[in-house]
């Protein structure tokens, strides 16, 4: 009878760790989902913000009004940049842009005004 009690209990255990487990990949597969829509989002407002800054670059546009539905952008800096060969100054502004709901991600772009430029520096997943 004990024997009996403690298969019982052997398979209720491998029942609730294979749910657990099923759990578990429904969550995975769900947080893959929605960071593979934060990043196709993250780089739909890079070209959105490619567009706008080389067809309408204006030194008093404001760059929340910038961003499309969960585009969020802020200005972080106007810098004078000199390149390492002694050439004439450029003007870089650098640029924060986020996105996403639930996964958001955060990238940090610098576009230089001279070439027409936008290029990420850097992009991180934003945690809470």
């Amino acid at each position: 009878m004990s024997l009996l009690l403690y298969l019982a209990w052997a398979v209720t255990q491998l029942e609730s760790v294979l749910a657990l487990e099923i759990q578990s990949q429904a969550t995975q597969v769900q947080y893959q989902s929605e960071f593979e829509r934060a990043e196709a989002l993250l780089a739909q407002c890079e070209d959105q913000l490619r567009t706008l800054l080389i067809h309408e670059l204006d030194s008093s546009q404001d760059f929340d009004a910038l961003g499309s539905e969960g585009c969020r952008l802020k200005l972080m800096s106007r810098t004078q940049m000199v390149h390492q060969q002694k050439h004439p100054i450029k003007n870089t502004l650098l640029i924060e842009l986020e996105v996403g709901q639930g996964i958001r991600l955060r990238s940090a772009l610098r576009y230089q005004i001279a070439s027409q430029h936008l290029s990420r520096i850097n992009w991180q997943p934003i945690y809470e």
